[in-house]
């Protein structure tokens, strides 16, 4: 089979597989099970006093897990000021900076294929929407954030 072919082959099961989901899920909001539709089912199970225990005891169990997770996933997320407060000491200009200490020199790979993955990867600068930062409240390495949310304020009443 050609390219093209496979392609519209996989368009093709993708609008299949969409149809029936989407039919399944008109389904289970408007043909009634016995009194009431499968949505509905679903939500007075959800709405009992054993369920909702479980979801608190889920939550209260996965929340550090999670954080934990995503603090040796992300690492340590370090905010450099981008904002001097009035009476700060000026940094050094770029050419004092240079002239302190010149950047290293890095020799070029001899093979042309390693040349690309030796080429550092390029940052697109984001703006901050907190706005800026200053050094005192600044993210410094090694100062684990608190959670934002207790794990009591994540249970649903």
């Amino acid at each position: 089979m050609s390219d093209p072919a496979r392609a519209v082959l996989g368009f093709v099961r993708t609008l299949i597989s969409l149809f029936f989901v989407s039919t399944l899920v008109w389904c289970s909001f408007t043909v009634p099970l016995g009194g009431r539709t499968f949505a509905e089912h679903i939500d007075r199970i959800g709405q009992t006093h054993e369920a909702k225990d479980l979801m608190q005891g889920t939550r209260a169990r996965l929340t550090p897990i999670l954080e934990e997770m995503k603090h040796r996933l992300l690492g340590e997320y370090v905010e450099a000021p981008t904002f001097d407060p009035p009476g700060a000491p000026t940094p050094p200009s770029a050419r004092e900076a240079a002239r302190i200490s010149p950047p290293p020199r890095i020799a070029a790979p001899s093979d042309p294929n390693t040349l690309a993955s030796a080429r550092p990867r390029e940052r697109s600068a984001t703006v901050s929407p907190r706005g800026p930062s200053t050094a005192t409240n600044a993210r410094l390495p090694g100062k684990r954030r608190e959670p934002s949310l207790p794990a009591a304020s994540l249970a649903r009443p």
